[in-house]
């Protein structure tokens, strides 16, 4: 391409996620060979993890830059901020130098890839001048066949295989892994070849429950991988967004067909409220076979508020969202004609859009039963006819763990 023609356009950015050891240095050199006669430039996170020295000005068509940030200081959470302040200086500096056809970003394997994509949303959204120096085209993540299946299935904590970002640091490896898995445009697989086919067939559908819109690319196929991750997306100027699987199983999307009774997926519906010690009791007891499990619902005791529910096989995690639009007075709510049809479709006279939603992916694992302990939390009829000022009555676990955590956040703020 010209200098006329890289001068006239935004940047195409390619970001390369997953984990430490997944591969991502080798899926970038793969890249960097068959790029042919553009002029590419590429950024990581530490020049000195990797020999880049081999790649840096070969031929004088390709960069190496680096962030000049500690690991720890790009991947804490509590400073995420401050990472996607560093990239968007970074790949802002680079574009401005109208230079190169394209930017591969490679990122630290502990850095979320949701974190990485809110770089170019945010700047679209604020209008910042980001958004007209560069484009997203292709969030990738690196998956190591060889490891994801136990990585998944793991509680270990990322501290204790000594890879925290830091001190605030508290995530398992399992939910890191789905977050990358579920929040990228392409998937590419590695070490495929050195597994057995069951195996193999087992880690895909995995990756197609996760992530259903994102393609699965083998290494096997470098010539198709390669064109993937370097090909253009259709609305890159807009941003990127996802769809995950357990997102597509709520809105009762097309999800790939379960290939065996070994798997399962499916969606917890109801209506009623659970009741807060009961839901509790069941949340701390074994799911055994749940890998992916995330949704909404609400309790009795605090009828006004919208939990979400968050687990991998190795973590759970609950959190207050918001309030339902019930408890919500109407002029808040938004006018147009799409939420309010999505809120039709979703109101009941007795509890409004109050409702439970959880949305289950499962290898072995008895959904049935699952979902009748579920049912089992729910309000009974005689429960019911307490109202709401005896639901709010009830104990309630949730709101002392809420309490909790909020002291524990107190303290770590007045250190």
């Amino acid at each position: 391409m010209s200098s006329e023609q890289i001068s006239s356009r935004p940047l195409s950015v390619t970001m390369v996620c997953g984990f430490v050891g997944a591969g991502k240095s080798t899926v970038i050199r793969e890249l960097l060979a068959e790029r042919g006669t553009e002029q590419w430039a590429v950024l990581v996170h530490d020049r000195s993890e990797h020999d880049w020295a081999a790649v840096d000005g070969a031929g004088q068509a390709i960069n190496i830059y680096s962030l000049g940030e500690s690991l720890a200081e790009l991947t804490r959470s509590c400073v995420s901020c401050s990472f996607r302040e560093a990239l968007t200086d970074a790949i802002s500096s680079i574009a401005e130098m109208r230079r190169f056809d394209r930017l591969i970003v490679e990122c630290s394997g502990l850095v979320e890839a949701t974190m990485a994509a809110a770089v170019f949303n945010d700047a679209i959204a604020d209008e910042e001048p980001l958004a007209g120096l560069a484009r997203l085209e292709q969030l990738v993540t690196v998956v190591d066949a060889a490891t994801v299946w136990e990585g998944i299935r793991s509680a270990d904590a990322l501290r204790e295989r000594g890879m925290s970002g830091g001190e605030d640091d508290t995530r398992v490896l399992s939910e890191l892994l789905v977050e990358q898995i579920e929040h990228c445009s392409l998937i590419a697989l590695n070490r495929s070849a050195g597994i057995d086919v069951d195996c193999r067939e087992r880690v895909i559908t995995l990756l197609r429950y996760l992530n259903p819109e994102a393609e699965v690319l083998l290494a096997a196929d470098r010539v198709k991988r390669e064109e993937r991750i370097l090909a253009r997306r259709d609305g890159a100027e807009y941003g990127i967004s996802f769809q995950p699987g357990w997102a597509k199983l709520i809105d009762q999307a097309d999800v790939p067909p379960e290939p065996s009774q070994a798997w399962s997926t499916g969606v917890f519906r109801a209506s009623r409220p659970f009741h807060p010690e009961r839901l509790w009791r069941c949340i701390e007891e074994d799911w055994p076979g749940v890998l992916r499990c995330k949704g909404y619902f609400w309790l009795a005791s605090e009828p006004d508020r919208c939990f979400s529910w968050e687990q991998t096989a190795g973590s759970r995690h609950f959190e207050w969202v918001g309030q339902w639009w019930v408890a919500t007075p109407q002029p808040e709510w938004p006018t147009n004609e799409a939420f309010l049809r999505r809120l039709k479709s979703q109101w009941t006279i007795e509890f409004g859009d109050r409702r439970q939603e959880l949305a289950c992916i499962g290898y072995g694992a008895d959904q049935e039963a699952l979902f009748a302990r579920l049912r089992g939390c729910l309000l009974t009829a005689e429960e019911l006819l307490l109202g709401e000022d005896g639901w709010r009555r009830f104990d309630d676990p949730f709101e002392r763990a809420t309490q909790e955590a909020g002291s524990r956040e107190d303290e770590t703020d007045s250190e």
